[in-house]
């Protein structure tokens, strides 16, 4: 019998693995940058820490790490700071946009959001927070706000008007450090027995400072004090006059209590000092580029975080590094490998989106497989590529007929090849007729590979920036110049390539758009050898109204399951068939929305709104990513809006969507914004070729589940029924590809009895009969 639990176990781990995120569900993705550790806090029975403005937990007991957001416990996103109170276990997170979340020892969540919403002329930014006795004091950049922390509720607030880098209590002194109109860091002190109802109630103090990163009060009347230079001992007088005494000339990346003192990691010299309980020296004691701490409760232990993750000090063996992409340049760029399940994500040059991106920036590339991130970037990069791998990627593109292998251009380099996660071949102006600068490279219908190349070219009457190279070159170990053609292709030749884009639709007929203001849209397709080609381009076009339209840039290209190419525009969408373009009466689609609203008026679909980037799922419906407006989800002509996402109705934090990705294999979408990377389940997923592999998820259906029964496996557009254990049908659903969803309601819309329920499905067009297919167990 235990044998039977246990197989049956196994075999629905990839169900149940699946089954964690429901239809409608997002994921946060979070990102752990080496480079980006900014603080890490030793709890007692859990450690804190903050990378780059992701949060994550490590619990001791179970040596698990996971990412807080705001799909898990926070309330928010982009964290700028975190913060401990050790006498009542309680950490406070800081947001960008002002907000505060409190997690006390229980792994509870208080959210205050009164300093977000206050209504201040001015910013409002978080610069610093401390505690004293029973109050949380939060400098800002209009004052400073103090909260009463047994009621969690706020105290007192000081208006300003000025930027307070910290605010803190020292005995009977207040202190607060301010930026005067000199743009020097002064501190100014007052006893907190006056109101100090403005700065002129506070004494200044003559001594100037770079910076305020941490503050540790130590006794009555003195402090420790951490600045962009130094560390020091700061001491308040009977009058509130300050005096320092350094201990540390170098900057102090984070300043911890322990059992015996402090811990002050500096970064800047990869090392570690033990102040004593008195601050009377500091001692370098700890070599590393890590962050140190110790809880001032346990038993000495000291951990640290860095590059690996996290782990105890001396313990080289056992580190602890969460799943997140570590991508440290813009990235941007993604494609998914469906026969190898998993999704690439690369960084990138500058483009039209990123004018700023790093030029030599190292390439770097993680890959995905639904359940960890991985660097994949290949090992011998830096010797294949002849710039040593220092350009970034710009595009990368799967190989349709090798599920090993991929392609991209490297901005200085030419066009890399990768197999098995390594560069296997590098084509540029040794082996071809390429410039070595970004190219869009695209494999059509017959493997054979096209680049399109921007920057300079061979000056003459002929436009040389297609280049083909054909499926049997391509595969042999070596190449040269001459096996490739050069078909003469008008509206391709461009000195700024920043935005381009390219697809190849029905037949095998490409269009080419460079991004640039105003610039035409370029056609070429084969007639009958790769040497020779139909061409046609475009300034402006025309509709199927007749009517002119033209675009300032193209941000998109992309062919759906039909071959009809989308292209998002600065002011909206079009689609075409690309192998009509050869014809006198070739005419886009401008496609319209109905109103609906008994006239019969439509409007233009996202008409003025500037698209970035647009995918398309196993439904063949298209996702539209915005720079302003959210994430769209439109029916496949385009005629429908599904669904929209934004920043008020969704996980998302930010309605700028620079790229999107769908999972062939599944109902994710991947969606890069310019503040997260984010996964969505949707309600389809690609049809299946039969009925053989239906499951049910969650199964059995629990009393506490209100969410949506996701029924997998299903032919595409499949009719489902769902029947009781008699027989009878209470519910009737059809497929979205081959996902339906199901609320455990029937047509009366009350929640079915308690019982076994059975799936049966069938498709008119493949001449399936309606059989039982799956069945599964609802719990009332």
């Amino acid at each position: 019998m235990l044998k039977r639990i246990f197989l049956m176990m196994a075999l629905l781990l990839p169900v149940l693995a699946q089954a964690q995120y429901g239809v409608g569900d997002w994921r946060v993705h979070p990102y752990y940058i080496a480079s980006q550790f900014n603080n890490v806090i030793d709890t007692g029975d859990q450690i804190y820490y903050l990378v780059g403005d992701y949060l994550f937990r490590f619990d001791k007991a179970t040596d698990e790490n996971e990412a807080l957001t705001k799909r898990t416990i926070l309330n928010d996103a982009s964290i700028t700071g975190i913060y401990y109170n050790y006498a009542k276990r309680y950490l406070v997170v800081t947001y960008l946009n002002s907000n505060i979340d409190i997690i006390d020892a229980n792994g509870n969540v208080t959210n205050l959001p009164e300093i977000k919403d206050a209504i201040i002329t001015g910013n409002k930014g978080i610069n610093f927070v401390s505690f004293s006795d029973n109050l949380m004091l939060v400098a800002t950049e209009f004052g400073f706000v103090t909260y009463d922390d047994n009621k969690m509720v706020v105290a007192e607030s000081r208006i300003f008007d000025t930027d307070i880098k910290a605010a803190f209590e020292v005995g009977q002194w207040r202190v607060i450090a301010h930026t005067d109109a000199s743009n020097n860091i002064r501190l100014y002190t007052a006893k907190k027995s006056a109101m100090n109802e403005t700065i002129g109630n506070y004494i200044q103090n003559s001594s100037t400072l770079t910076a305020v990163n941490s503050i540790q009060p130590i006794n009555e009347t003195q402090f420790l004090i951490c600045t962009n230079s130094s560390l020091s001992l700061a001491k308040i007088g009977n009058s509130g006059f300050v005096s320092f005494t350094p201990l540390v000339n170098k900057k102090i990346s984070a300043l911890q209590p322990t059992k015996n003192g402090y811990l002050a990691s500096c970064l800047a010299n990869d090392s570690c000092y033990t102040i004593d309980a008195e601050a009377t020296a500091a001692t370098r004691a700890y070599a590393g580029h890590e962050l140190f701490t110790s809880n001032p409760s346990g038993d000495g232990t000291v951990w640290t975080l860095g590059e690996n993750g996290l782990h105890k000090y001396g313990d080289d063996t056992n580190y602890y590094r969460p799943d997140g992409i570590g991508l440290r340049h813009q990235p941007y760029w993604m494609a998914y490998f469906s026969q190898e399940n998993r999704l690439l994500f690369c960084n990138t040059s500058y483009t039209a989106l990123f004018s700023k991106a790093g030029k030599d920036a190292h390439s770097q590339i993680y890959s995905y497989d639904g359940n960890r991130w991985t660097d994949v970037t290949p090992e011998n990069l830096a010797t294949a590529v002849p710039d040593k791998g220092e350009s970034a990627n710009w595009e990368i593109v799967p190989d349709p007929f090798d599920p090993h292998t991929y392609v991209y251009s490297s901005r200085k380099s030419g066009i890399v090849k990768v197999t098995n996660d390594k560069v296997v071949y590098v084509y540029g102006t040794a082996n071809s007729p390429t410039v070595n600068y970004r190219g869009c490279p695209r494999f059509d219908s017959q493997g054979n590979l096209w680049v399109v190349y921007g920057g300079p070219t061979a000056s003459g009457a002929a436009v040389k920036n297609v280049f083909v190279l054909p499926r049997a070159k391509y595969e042999a170990a070596t190449c040269t110049k001459s096996d490739w053609y050069t078909p003469s292709v008008p509206g391709t030749k461009q000195s700024a390539f920043n935005g381009a884009t390219m697809a190849i639709g029905r037949n095998d007929a490409m269009v080419f758009n460079s991004g640039n203001y105003r610039k035409e849209f370029a056609f070429w397709q084969p007639n009958g050898s790769l040497s020779s080609v139909h061409t046609a381009n475009f300034g402006n076009f025309m509709d199927q109204d007749e009517k002119s339209v033209t675009w300032d840039n193209c941000y998109a290209l992309v062919a759906d399951k039909n071959g009809i190419v989308w292209a998002g525009l600065d002011n909206g969408v079009i689609s075409f068939d690309p192998s009509q373009a050869f014809s006198d009466n070739f005419r886009i689609n401008h496609i319209k929305v109905p109103r609906n609203d008994g006239t019969d008026l439509a409007d233009y679909l996202l008409d003025g709104i500037q698209v970035n980037c647009i995918a398309v799922d196993g439904a063949n419906r298209k996702w539209i990513g915005t720079n302003e407006s959210g994430l769209f989800l439109v029916s496949p002509d385009g005629s429908k809006i599904l669904k929209q996402f934004t920043s008020e109705n969704s996980y998302l934090t930010t309605n700028t969507i620079y790229n999107v990705c769908c999972n062939p294999n599944s109902n994710s979408v991947y969606i890069y914004t310019s503040t997260a990377f984010l996964e969505y389940f949707s309600d389809t997923t690609p049809g299946a070729s039969d009925y053989s592999d239906v499951y049910v998820y969650p199964n059995p259906v629990r009393p506490e589940f209100t969410g949506l029964v996701t029924i997998n496996g299903l032919m595409d557009n499949s009719l489902v029924k769902i029947a009781d254990a008699a027989g009878n049908v209470v519910k009737q659903l059809r497929s979205s590809g081959g996902m339906a969803t199901w609320d455990c309601c029937g047509d009366n819309g009350e929640r079915v009895k308690t019982g076994v329920y059975y799936v049966l499905a069938s498709q008119k067009e493949s001449g399936s009969a309606s059989a039982a297919v799956a069945k599964f167990l609802v719990v009332k």
